[in-house]
């Protein structure tokens, strides 16, 4: 008799648990946890079967991915199934008892604490007895699997008080008092107080989920002023910032900028030493400014997926899947080059990775170095087409990126919001392998852009660059005023007239634009390049819109340098 089965086990939630983050290192620590607890569970099934084959995902791949496909051998795929299952939620819950008893020693745990640990994870796995038919089992786990997962029963939470200030869907277990010393209202009555000054904010509340992912790791994680402030910090003397940062007792990187040192805000987080500080702060501070410059205000977040991926595993796009075995493994080998690839490009001080899955990438980026990673994270993304597989005439792998540049100080779960917004758009919008970008202005004021990753077998963002490079170049640049007119212009039409009145219009702007004086035949010359791909980019980008927004984004990115 075969004992071989085919083993798919997932562990969620996944984006709703990510994504409920009020810090960066919420979002971190989110994706962390639950990528450990499939290690956990892919090292438990090889503790019960030593030669058990993991198929996807590769080992190489440090942020896993939610789920794992195996070929295992069982005597019995029930109770194999279940001690992977109750080893995962037994590990949750053993990291959860460890993170409340290094906090919290000398106390009970409050009521409801373990529930909510116990209700949280879903988790769900498919067996299949498996022989040499890889790929009808396959698809026969992954149907089965969206089956199961489109008729699961939900527990009815009946808690009643103050949710959560995180997931805002449990009772909160956990709080920082109020500024005056208020315990929150509504929270239970042996609710736990959180005293330490930067873990929560006054009047915050965590369940024990959120609880455990605030707390998860004690490493620090950059905030977004801090991925905001990376290249200017770079640039300020070490002495000077050491010499600043001793003014406060709990330094935040967001005391870099000046309209943070203010009396009120600085007592509401605790930042000060002592009151006499601040008018020494503020002098300091002028003074590294004046020597160095301000810092950015704005970051990026980026999140990049691949595309049709449930085609290509699913053995679609090939000619022969009687091989979709092999072909898994290689694309398994290929993303998990990918993750580690990743992890070379997205370095401090460039950003800051939440996740790189394989397939899929999250990312904290500094301006300074958005284009270029762009460029290299698509670049990179593997071809599933040169795996040595027989594709399908015109099938190749791709990738598409949504990409938020916001200030500082904008809700982290609004920056969360618009980039999975502009990751479907490029998807559907864009019609995949494309990009597409936000500008959040702190003012409220928001442009958004969706083209292909290139234009006339150019990289687009290259063209961004080198816009914001020639907007910002005070010689031999343009300045935006072309931009500007060129839209109050044609805003009053329905579209962008025929390409020859473009062409016109583009040339006497560009002109006035221009901040080249005295050689004639260099200002001639970058006119006419710049002019044909101004066109060039509407031409690809069509609507009128579309290709305005990335000019503004242009202009924008290039003042706040």
């Amino acid at each position: 008799m075969n004992n071989n089965y085919l083993f798919l086990f997932t562990i969620g939630p996944v984006q709703s648990f990510i994504a409920e983050a009020r810090k960066t290192k919420d979002l971190y620590e989110g994706s962390k946890l639950l990528s450990n607890l499939i290690d956990i569970a892919i090292n438990e099934v090889k503790n019960q079967d030593e030669n058990a084959e993991i198929i996807f995902p590769s080992k190489k791949i440090e942020s896993k991915p939610n789920r794992f496909i195996a070929i295992i051998e069982t005597n019995n795929s029930k109770d194999f199934g279940n001690k992977i299952e109750n080893k995962v939620k037994e590990s949750f819950m053993n990291i959860a008892n460890r993170i409340f008893s290094e906090n919290f020693p000398d106390k009970p745990k409050p009521i409801n604490f373990d529930k909510q640990i116990k209700d949280f994870l879903e988790i769900y796995w498919v067996m299949q007895p498996f022989e040499n038919n890889y790929e009808s089992i396959y698809k026969e786990i992954e149907k089965t699997l969206g089956a199961i997962k489109n008729v699961r029963v939900f527990d009815q939470l009946e808690e009643t008080g103050r949710k959560c200030s995180l997931c805002g869907k449990r009772n909160a277990l956990f709080y920082k008092k109020m500024k005056k010393e208020k315990k929150p209202s509504y929270i239970q009555n042996n609710a736990i107080e959180i005293k330490k000054d930067i873990e929560l904010n006054f009047g915050e509340g965590l369940c024990a989920v959120c609880f455990v992912k605030r707390f998860y790791e004690n490493k620090s994680f950059p905030s977004t002023a801090a991925i905001a402030s990376i290249d200017w910090v770079k640039k300020v003397p070490k002495d000077d910032l050491e010499n600043y940062k001793k003014l406060f007792k709990n330094f935040d990187e967001q005391l870099y900028y000046e309209e943070n040192l203010r009396q009120n805000y600085l007592k509401k987080y605790g930042y000060f030493l002592n009151d006499n500080e601040l008018e020494n702060a503020k002098n300091k501070l002028k003074e590294i400014y004046k020597k160095n410059g301000k810092p950015k205000k704005y970051y990026a977040l980026i999140m990049l997926d691949g595309d049709n991926m449930g085609k290509w595993l699913s053995g679609e796009f090939l000619e022969d899947n009687t091989n979709l075995k092999e072909f898994h493994n290689k694309i398994s080998e290929s993303l998990g080059k990918y993750a580690e690839n990743i992890n070379e490009i997205v370095k401090e001080p460039k950003g800051k990775r939440i996740y790189a899955g394989g397939d899929d990438v999250m990312t904290f980026l500094n301006l300074d170095y958005l284009f270029d990673i762009l460029i290299d994270l698509r670049e990179k993304f593997p071809k599933f087409e040169n795996l040595g597989f027989t594709i399908k005439k015109g099938m190749k792998s791709s990738a598409s990126a949504g990409v938020v540049i916001a200030h500082y100080k904008t809700p982290l779960s609004e920056v969360l919001k618009w980039v999975r917004k502009m990751e479907k758009e490029a998807k559907e919008k864009g019609n995949r392998n494309s990009l597409a970008i936000a500008v959040l202005k702190h003012s409220g004021e928001i442009h958004k852009t969706v083209y292909k990753w290139k234009i006339e077998n150019e990289w687009s963002v290259k063209i961004m660059k080198e816009l914001v490079e020639q907007l910002k170049d005070e010689k031999k640049g343009f300045s935006n005023t072309f931009i500007k007119v060129l839209q109050e212009e044609f805003n009053r039409m329905e579209k962008i007239p025929e390409d020859k009145i473009l062409e016109i219009e583009l040339q006497r702007l560009l002109n006035r634009s221009s901040k080249i004086r005295n050689n004639k035949n260099e200002k001639e010359k970058k006119i006419s390049e710049w002019k044909e791909k101004i066109k060039e980019l509407y031409l690809d980008l069509v609507d009128k819109d579309n290709f305005f927004s990335f000019l503004n984004i242009s202009d924008f990115i290039a003042r706040e340098d």
